[in-house]
């Protein structure tokens, strides 16, 4: 009897190694045969899910921004509503040193997308629903009468999610420069700027 492959299971499996691949030696080197031998598939079978490297690409990318939003709904979950449930949502995306973060590969899904219509889409996906969990938790703390209802909801959401991005950069980079507890204070003084920012205007 022919063995039942699980072709989710298996198409995941791929974009998994495929993460791992651009994390240890970059984009460039995650070629079908690169996959391929990394998880003692044939060609054959990465060809079978994927047209082209285009293509396992941007189906990792996929895999890991669906990996991640998991994981953040589960610190979201676990939060109380409003505010602390949007700094939490915040503090997420700035994680600890030693987290598996994948900062190399965000890197290459960001630079990916300025020439790859594949990638630019995955992009605007994350992009779009990240923000749209900001709103969320945005609107739910001024419901609570936590924050003032946004001036401008859709600029608040768009400052806060360029900060978080310029503060994950810094930690990137330059990790022994950011503590946990310093980190932390960042965000909130982010989210304070943003809010007051907003509540100045006219």
């Amino acid at each position: 009897m022919p063995k039942q492959v699980d072709h989710d299971r298996r198409r995941a499996d791929i974009a998994a190694l495929v993460v791992e691949v651009i994390q240890r030696e970059g984009a460039e080197s995650a070629t079908v045969r690169r996959v391929s031998h990394e998880g003692g598939f044939s060609v054959g079978v990465i060809t079978h899910y994927f047209r082209d490297k285009d293509e396992l690409i941007a189906s990792a990318f996929d895999w890991l921004a669906g990996e991640s939003f998991t994981a953040l709904d589960a610190t979201l979950a676990n939060a109380a509503p409003g505010m602390a449930r949007l700094r939490a949502a915040l503090e997420f995306m700035v994680p600890l040193t030693g987290a598996r973060s994948f900062p190399a590969v965000w890197l290459s899904l960001w630079s990916g997308a300025m020439h790859s219509p594949a990638l630019a889409r995955v992009h605007r996906r994350y992009y779009a629903r990240w923000r749209r969990i900001l709103g969320r938790c945005l609107a739910e703390a001024a419901r609570r009468r936590e924050v003032p209802r946004p001036r401008n909801a859709r600029d608040v959401v768009d400052l806060l999610a360029a900060g978080i991005d310029g503060l994950w950069l810094a930690v990137t980079f330059e990790s022994r420069r950011f503590s946990g507890r310093r980190r932390k204070r960042l965000v909130s003084n982010l989210l304070a700027a943003v809010l007051a920012l907003d509540g100045g205007r006219r």
